[in-house]
């Protein structure tokens, strides 16, 4: 009977924070956190324990989501984007990564904290950043798509980057960290190249049998990220991968049933929202309250906020884009969810993140992840963007 009411309360806030918070232009994404926030264990205390069948959910939301995003991509223009795409990561990347080095370094921590700090800045939460940009309708427009490719490989990036360094602080050596950089780029290709063949023909062997078509892509998303947690890939990157990877396989008609009339169905009428309600179930606002650690967390979120925002804009600016577009391209970037969170318990396990710098990060996850996305909406609804015709080609 519990186990119902538990239920019956995640679905209702589901339903209805949306509607309710909608009049108040908060994003949907933003509105399912405030409500995980209020019936948490942390808030009003409604659902007081997230047990395993909620974190299975919720895990299934997180890489519904990824998948989803890599379905969404349309791949000729993210093959002609791929160069700008890789240009505005790796920009972004250079500039946030030394500048969170310095603020590391000049807030106390020693050279590896400092390098985490790096990675933190650099690095960008795929899932909530185009859990945003579907919100606002961008994700098959090119700015839309340049910027996910963009985002996925600084995340990429810096999955690996926080790879390394762990790997050098434990003593297994530079050669063992370029061996698992080839062994991440040898499994992405070997998903992109294989896996369109097989769905080709597993799609026209069960031509006439829609839901059997439906099992083989979910079949197929656990298959690549069992092999991924093996070579040491963050699921959520192998789930855009495949996802990317499918799409390529499918005709249009096949992609528009599949992703719109079943996946998307299933999705985010159910999976991902519960992903971004867990999130904010598991976050605890009196730290908020923690005023001791204020310089830290006014030099990190200001700093962080800052570089993303100028490196974002010059590298829209840079290939071509207008002014607006560049703002909202750096803007895009500032929503942080899994980043933060992976470096602050990487750099808690090392020992070289302290208490103190580990609440700050959780703050800024939050003030980002959930204050960003409000201000991004009211700007876009104030500010709609120009048609295409105004970027230069």
């Amino acid at each position: 009977m519990e186990l119902y009411i538990t239920f019956f309360i995640i679905i209702t806030s589901i339903f209805l924070a949306p509607i309710i918070l909608k009049r108040f232009n908060i994003p949907g994404i933003t509105a399912v956190m405030l409500a995980g926030i209020l019936i948490g264990p942390y808030g009003l205390g409604i659902v007081n324990d997230i047990d395993e069948s909620l974190r299975t959910f919720s895990t299934f939301g997180a890489i519904f989501l990824m998948f989803l995003a890599g379905m969404e991509v349309d791949n000729e223009t993210l093959i002609r984007g791929f160069k700008n795409s890789l240009f505005i990561s790796f920009f972004s990347a250079i500039i946030c990564g030394i500048g969170g080095y310095y603020i590391g370094s000049l807030l106390g921590l020693n050279h590896l904290g400092a390098l985490l700090y790096s990675i933190m800045f650099a690095s960008n939460s795929v899932g909530v950043v185009y859990a945003l940009l579907n919100e606002l309708d961008m994700t098959k427009s090119k700015f839309g798509t340049v910027l996910l490719g963009a985002v996925v490989l600084s995340e990429v990036l810096g999955m690996m980057l926080l790879a390394i360094v762990s790997k050098i602080s434990l003593n297994q050596g530079l050669e063992t960290s370029v061996l698992f950089i080839l062994q991440e780029l040898l499994y992405i290709l070997g998903l992109l190249l294989l896996i369109p063949f097989i769905t080709k023909k597993i799609f026209k062997k069960f031509e006439n049998l829609h839901c059997r078509k439906i099992h083989f892509v979910l079949l197929i998303i656990l298959i690549s990220i069992l092999i991924g947690e093996y070579v040491g890939m963050h699921p959520m990157i192998c789930a855009f991968i495949t996802g990317v990877a499918v799409s390529e396989a499918l005709t249009k008609e096949e992609h528009d049933n599949i992703l719109n009339s079943n996946l998307n169905a299933i999705g985010y009428s159910f999976f991902i929202p519960i992903f971004f309600l867990t999130l904010g179930m598991n976050t605890d606002i009196r730290i908020l309250l923690n005023l001791d650690n204020l310089g830290i967390l006014v030099s990190t979120l200001g700093g962080f906020m800052v570089l993303k925002t100028i490196s974002g804009y010059l590298s829209f600016k840079i290939i071509g884009y207008d002014r607006l577009r560049s703002l909202y391209g750096g803007l895009l970037t500032i929503p942080q969810i899994s980043a933060p969170l992976v470096v602050a318990s990487v750099g808690m396990d090392l020992g070289v993140i302290p208490h103190s710098f580990y609440v700050t990060i959780i703050i800024m996850m939050l003030l980002t992840s959930i204050i960003a996305p409000i201000v991004i909406k009211y700007m876009v609804d104030r500010y709609p963007l120009p048609s295409i015709g105004n970027i230069k080609k």
